[in-house]
């Protein structure tokens, strides 16, 4: 009876300790003017069915996680004990010391890397999303769902048992793609844009799912998070809020026409379809590691068994596709410095990662850092 009333009492503290930190990232999501964005109401309501699950199943969650890893401690990655730590010595003035052990920092940073980046990518799938329903609506001839002008559940129920029924892709639309007569420039280029928009879907999603979900039962706890400022910057470059930085002295729209053939420019597509189908795979081959600037475990399957960073390879390359029918020597330019701007993303990744012992037997086994047999 004693340990059960132990290991109640151990998690009772660790459930008050992460519900404090999601009623506090509440209140940031709820009240800065950043997340009051249109962008963002995708993630508020989503972010308020999180809390209210942990709530409500948080206790038995964190009981039956204590009695299963507080025997291992080497599976205890415990960010709730480290907060709880970082409480109680700010209380007592003494943090200094926590602040130096490299598991505190661990759990401190990865709040912060999650806190950013599930709210992106909340966004980024829920674009996705609306995109291909409207897309497809539009072909099968079928009306939209308008939450805004709604009633209600009743609005809602209506649509579902009327008109997505007749959105499920039916013997017609299959067959279309066998047939030759099909595909000419309007339907390759409509199946592209679909295309593009399903992959996307697949790797916002997917990556939504790793920041959201991080567990000692799903093996993706973080080991590490990047350390310096460089390769902070080097990430966070590249996403909003700050890329609007990045675009305004990286500009890559252009109006000079260099490829005018519309069979040309279909061909520079299918490209990008290519390159960012494996960008997605690289995405899903982490399983339910992936999260930006950490380390939840090395990952060496799908296109990570052939070269170390094919995610940026593909993008780049991709990048290079789609701005080839316009592309200026200004282009040029400023798409390379883009380039080098993921190349540093690369090699501070790569510093980051060769401290741990099992990235550093992963680089003798996959020596190729872009490209095979080249770089």
């Amino acid at each position: 009876m004693q340990l059960r009333t132990s290991l109640w009492t151990r998690a009772f503290w660790r459930y008050l300790t992460v519900s404090a930190i999601m009623a506090i990232l509440w209140i940031l999501y709820n009240r800065h003017p950043y997340y009051l964005r249109q962008q963002f109401q995708p993630w508020r309501p989503l972010f308020q069915f999180g809390i209210t699950a942990w709530l409500a199943l948080g206790l038995p969650y964190c009981y039956a996680t204590v009695k299963r890893f507080s025997s291992r401690p080497k599976d205890m990655r415990d960010s709730a004990l480290h907060w709880m730590l970082l409480v109680r010595g700010a209380w007592r003035g003494k943090t200094s010391h926590l602040l130096r052990s490299r598991r505190v920092k661990t759990s401190i940073l990865s709040l912060f890397v999650k806190g950013f980046y599930a709210p992106l990518m909340t966004s980024f799938f829920s674009e996705h999303s609306n995109t291909i329903s409207r897309m497809w609506a539009n072909r099968k001839h079928q009306p939209i769902y308008d939450a805004a002008h709604s009633s209600g559940f009743s609005d809602w129920w209506a649509y579902v048992t009327t008109t997505v029924p007749k959105l499920l892709p039916d013997g017609s639309d299959i067959g279309a793609l066998f047939d030759s007569q099909w595909w000419n420039l309007a339907n390759a280029r409509f199946a592209g844009d679909l295309y593009y928009n399903v992959l996307f879907f697949v790797d916002c999603g997917w990556a939504l799912f790793g920041y959201c979900l991080e567990s000692q039962w799903l093996k993706n706890k973080t080991r590490s998070v990047e350390p310096t400022a460089l390769g902070w910057a080097a990430a966070l470059a590249l996403y909003p809020p700050f890329n609007d930085i990045t675009g305004t002295y990286l500009p890559l729209d252009s109006s000079h026409q260099f490829i005018t053939n519309p069979y040309g420019q279909l061909a520079c597509r299918v490209a990008v379809l290519a390159a960012f189908t494996i960008y997605a795979a690289a995405t899903v081959s982490f399983g339910f590691k992936f999260s930006n600037l950490t380390n939840r475990g090395i990952i060496s399957r799908g296109p990570y068994a052939f070269v170390r960073h094919p995610a940026y390879l593909c993008k780049n390359f991709a990048w290079w596709m789609e701005h080839l029918p316009n592309i200026s020597l200004q282009t040029v330019f400023f798409l390379s410095l883009l380039n080098g701007m993921y190349f540093l993303r690369a090699w501070t990744e790569e510093r980051h990662l060769s401290q741990d012992p099992d990235y550093v037997a992963y680089k003798k086994k996959v020596p190729w850092v872009f490209i095979p047999g080249i770089y």
